[in-house]
């Protein structure tokens, strides 16, 4: 009775020293990560690198290792990233296109160059009341209301509707830059831009309702109506949809400058 306690103690100890070491543990470890590496499964094996440290800290050589795998497998992730990218950059390029059909890039128009409508270049809307679609190459879109008449109205705002469905913006008052006024013999031009959201809803409404017959007021001291022009309100939904497009695009083409820095900075 007396021996029985000894005998498992020395079972024990028999039985410890015949399994596997810490080294043996941490080089399955490694193992499997490979493995996992192997098969694209880079999340489950960055697990298992992180576990070698975690549960064998003293074992340096597959800890060293482990972080070699590790670099790859951010390497490899980040080459998928950009497989992707340039993908989404294609599907873009490829939406961008037939938006593009009725615009032309141009610098005439002052320093920054511009996408313009071909219907409402200045050339051909002289003299016309209308509202005017503006974009430029990184996507910022607004809307201006332009009025041309033998008096002046003094409008600050615009109100778009039709068959009791409206949108109407908010007041810009006359600055000399957003809202200002110039004559040319005895024509009257006013010029109203409605920039960082201040068309409230006006562009939405134009976009969504492009194929209804919309009428426009000028609001100021008095009032003037015109029906948007088919051309017109194609201008304003089309450089609308482009806008997001080329935020996008400008988007991915950031990110792909990323992946690349980084890819450099991991293969240096």
């Amino acid at each position: 009775m007396k021996t029985f306690p000894l005998t498992i103690l020395l079972f024990t100890i028999l039985f410890v020293a015949c399994g596997p070491g810490q080294e043996e543990l941490a080089k399955e470890k490694y193992n499997r990560a490979e493995q996992l590496f192997n098969q694209k499964k880079f999340n489950d094996a960055k697990l298992e690198i992180d576990s070698i440290e975690e549960l064998y800290p003293n074992q340096i050589e597959y800890i060293t290792r482990g972080n070699d795998l590790l670099r790859k497998i951010t390497i490899e992730e980040q080459r998928q990233n950009l497989v992707f990218l340039d993908s989404m950059l294609q599907v873009k390029q490829s939406e961008l296109e037939p938006l593009m059909k009725s615009f032309i890039e141009s610098s005439d128009y002052g320093a920054k160059k511009i996408l313009i409508h071909k219907r409402q270049k200045p050339e051909n809307s002289y003299g016309r009341t209308y509202l005017r679609a503006h974009l430029d190459l990184e996507g910022n879109f607004y809307i201006s209301s332009r009025y041309t008449g033998a008096e002046r109205i003094y409008h600050d705002q615009i109100k778009v509707y039709f068959s009791g469905n409206n949108a109407l913006s908010e007041v810009i008052k006359e600055d000399g830059f957003n809202n200002r006024h110039f004559e040319d013999g005895e024509t009257q031009w006013e010029v109203v831009n409605f920039k960082d959201g201040k068309d409230n809803g006006v562009i939405d409404f134009i976009a969504n309702n492009a194929n209804q017959s919309l009428k426009v007021q000028f609001r100021g001291k008095k009032y003037y109506y015109i029906v948007m022009e088919k051309f017109d309100k194609e201008a304003i939904r089309d450089g609308y949809e482009i806008s997001f497009v080329l935020k996008e695009i400008k988007r991915i083409k950031e990110e792909v400058d990323k992946v690349k820095a980084e890819l450099g900075r991991l293969n240096a």
